[in-house]
């Protein structure tokens, strides 16, 4: 039987052989009649174009990490694009449901920083990517990177996930402290997710934040599905299972590319690039342009950087800026560059704080109409976005030493790590790339990634660092190792870093759509004045008073012009310093607690000075850190920025030395200070006191009984025998009131202790 059902079986098939070929032929004869009928073919690619034009679609990029209140900035934005979407549906009467993808990018694709979302603030995302109000668009994740972290929930809160063949999910607790003891509330909540979109499956992503968890790939007849090991007996018990395979094993997060989650069924397209993710969602590559979803609600502000760079300016800018957010005025920063650089480290500084603003709820354009050239030229290439000229040069500069070459090589290679491994994963550049424009010795080349197709200039020894590295082809170096780098705004935009040119900057506005000119941010006097208290010369005076202040206080007791004038400059000095962003409560707190414990060494608790040269060294502490921006140095930089400010402070006690100095010497015989300052006595009334005071003799009054008058600090005055006389109270400090015994005394000497009443 079964011989004589494969010869029917082979005929079926040399019969289906011989028919295929003549059906295929009337085929195409009926469709080339057809189109002879309807008119002229048309092109493949356009009717593709054509027919996906009418999809509403919209994409919003967002930015890894989740922190602060990222999410409720990215819910603004969502519920934006989804009203623009639904109103472009209701017009068109497609009848399909708009396309909203979210583009998840973390800083740098081999950077860690974009694992560390807050928990609370993606779940509150990815909560609302599940709501009602996101029910009438179909959100799609779009990975073309790696998304670790808890980043990966807003990927399992959407209906569809697209990624590229290479980039990593999963592992999303590896911002976590120790991942084996993620707490069931977050476990919970990634259920929870899972269960309502579907996206992927529920034992899948519980593998991906509970290490504890084991999850099993499961083939029964129904087909492969995924199953936690604790819940394998329940959903075994009724069921015929073929084969069971360890796919997540416990103490493990798991961690899926893009051909595996395609493999599982979680990944409905692999896409490494916009033009990929347009074919695979059907849609034209120029629908899925960025929306600019801050645009049509532009505050915009300019600050200028024009000139040299320096420590001065770049505080200034910080200022200004800062101030502007704080009170939310502002959410369009024009950076306007016309600088042929300056100081290394305030330009990389300069350059942190705009990289490191938040691009949902800012924007930062550097427009460069002129020249950005070496630490100007990273400060244009750290903002969000940069607009040039067209004849503009953004470009390199050879920096010389100025002084000492060792000095200046210490501070160039400082400014090399600084970007290296802080400002290049913020500004979302490549390290080289930055480096170059004040480090000649970097030779940039244009690299090719053959599977994502991305561009990008880098230095061999970036692309040598890269775990794709086997992926980069390089091209023909950028420039002649032995020439500076110099690129016009059009070859800035050939190679993505300009984002547009322009020939005005009326031309910026229409680009923005910015109707009025921005307000142009410049110091005012208040800043002009914090500025000038800052300055290390005026710092150093105001020390210099403050503790002259104190030493004429001490002098003259109860006058008050000294205790007076050393509260007005230490209040200048630390209202200054915290204005300028180097002083705060730490300092403040230093300060008080020194000058507590010097009182209390003068006043209350003389002995060993314990007390007062610990308040002495903390005072000295509060105003060494008062004009720095870190609690201990950790780099070259902030040792010589430690350096400058314990010279300030060194300098003003040397000040104050030479001014006591002066002042014993001339401040009793000034006509103003003669009857203000003790004039200390001649030497003749000298010698007539202590022979005075030598020939007191209170022995007569041991055992007699008295009353303290005052205080015993331990020192004070009592009554004994109806006399008012100075004593020293034996052991801990009496009270006023408290009955006294004379145990002791010698000459002027007098030791008492408290006795209970008679």
């Amino acid at each position: 039987m079964a011989v004589h059902w494969m010869r029917w079986n082979l005929w079926l098939q040399g019969a289906a052989a011989l028919l295929m070929p003549c059906l295929a032929a009337l085929l195409a004869m009926g469709s080339q009649a057809q189109a002879q009928r309807a008119g002229p073919i048309q092109d493949v690619g356009s009717a593709q174009e054509n027919s996906t034009a009418v999809h509403d679609v919209a994409l919003v990029r967002v930015h890894l990490p989740i922190t602060g209140n990222a999410d409720q900035l990215l819910q603004s934005i969502l519920v934006r694009s989804r009203d623009d979407l639904l109103a472009q549906a209701r017009s068109n009467k497609d009848g399909r449901r708009p396309l909203l993808v979210l583009q998840l990018d973390p800083p740098t694709q081999n950077s860690n920083i974009g694992s560390s979302s807050q928990f609370e603030r993606a779940l509150s995302l990815a909560r609302f990517l599940c709501s009602r109000q996101m029910s009438e668009v179909k959100t799609v994740a779009f990975l073309p990177h790696s998304v670790r972290g808890h980043g990966t929930l807003l990927a399992l809160a959407c209906e569809e996930i697209v990624m590229a063949s290479d980039a990593l999910l999963g592992n999303a607790a590896a911002n976590e402290t120790d991942p084996g003891t993620i707490l069931g509330t977050v476990v919970t909540a990634y259920r929870e997710i899972a269960e309502t979109k579907r996206t992927i499956p529920v034992a899948l992503a519980i593998g991906m934040i509970d290490a504890a968890a084991e999850v099993l790939q499961v083939e029964t007849e129904e087909g492969v599905e995924f199953v936690l090991r604790k819940d394998f007996a329940k959903y075994a018990a009724d069921r015929v299972i073929l084969q069971e395979d360890i796919l997540v094993p416990h103490g493990t997060l798991a961690e899926f590319d893009g051909r595996e989650g395609r493999q599982f069924g979680f990944v409905k397209y692999l896409a490494s690039n916009r033009e990929g993710l347009a074919r695979a969602l059907d849609v034209s590559a120029e629908a899925l342009h960025e929306r600019d979803m801050l645009s049509g609600h532009w505050k915009p502000v300019i600050v200028d950087v024009d000139g040299p760079m320096t420590a001065r300016l770049a505080s200034q800018i910080e200022t200004l800026v800062g101030r502007e957010l704080e009170q939310g005025r502002t959410n369009w920063i024009g950076v306007r560059i016309d600088s042929a650089g300056g100081d290394l480290a305030a330009s990389v500084r300069l350059a942190s704080f705009f990289a490191q603003l938040d691009s949902n709820r800012v924007r930062t354009v550097a427009y460069v109409p002129s020249e950005a050239s070496g630490g100007a030229a990273i400060v244009a290439l750290s903002c969000h976005q940069l607009v040039m000229h067209v004849n503009a040069e953004l470009k390199a500069r050879n920096l010389a030493p100025q002084q000492n070459e060792l000095s200046f090589a210490d501070k160039l290679e400082a400014a090399r790590m600084s970007i290296r491994d802080s400002l290049a994963p913020r500004a979302r550049k490549n390290w080289s790339l930055l480096t170059a424009m004040i480090d000649p010795n970097i030779e940039l080349f244009e690299y090719h990634n053959k599977t994502t197709g991305e561009k990008f200039l880098m230095s061999a020894a970036e692309v040598a660092g890269r775990d794709d590295a086997a992926d980069w082809q390089k091209r023909e170096p950028l420039i002649d190792g032995q020439d500076a780098l110099v690129l016009d705004g059009t070859r800035a935009e050939q190679h993505g870093l300009a984002w547009r040119t322009v020939e005005s900057f009326d031309q910026l506005k229409v680009l923005y759509g910015i109707e009025n000119d921005p307000r142009i941010l410049k110091p005012n006097w208040a800043l002009e004045l914090v500025e000038a208290l800052a300055s290390p010369g005026v710092a150093t005076v105001l020390i210099a008073i403050s503790m002259f202040g104190i030493y004429f206080e001490l002098r003259a007791p109860g006058i008050g012009v000294g205790a007076f004038v050393c509260a007005v400059g230490l209040l200048l000095f630390f209202w200054s310093m915290y204005l300028n962003g180097t002083a705060g409560w730490l300092e403040a707190i230093l300060l008080l607690g020194g000058i507590c414990f010097i009182l209390l060494e003068i006043f209350v608790l003389p002995g060993f000075g314990v007390f007062g040269l610990g308040g002495a060294l903390m005072v000295v502490a509060a105003l060494v850190l008062a004009s720095v921006t870190f609690v201990w140095p950790q780099s070259e930089a902030e040792i010589a920025e430690l350096t400058r400010s314990v010279g300030i402070v060194a300098v003003a006690m040397i000040g104050v030395i030479a001014l006591v100095t002066v002042s014993r010497r001339y401040l009793p015989n000034a006509p103003v200070f003669r009857n203000v300052v003790l004039e200390p006595p001649r030497p003749e009334e000298r010698a007539e006191i202590n022979q005075r005071e030598s020939i007191v003799d209170h022995s007569n009054l041991i055992g007699v009984r008295g009353v303290a008058m005052t205080h015993l600090r331990p020192a004070g005055k009592a009554e004994i025998a109806r006399e008012l006389i100075d004593v020293i109270a034996e052991g801990e400090p009496l009270d006023r009131g408290t009955p006294v015994i004379v145990v002791d005394a010698h000459a002027n000497r007098v030791v008492v202790r408290a006795v209970g009443p008679t």
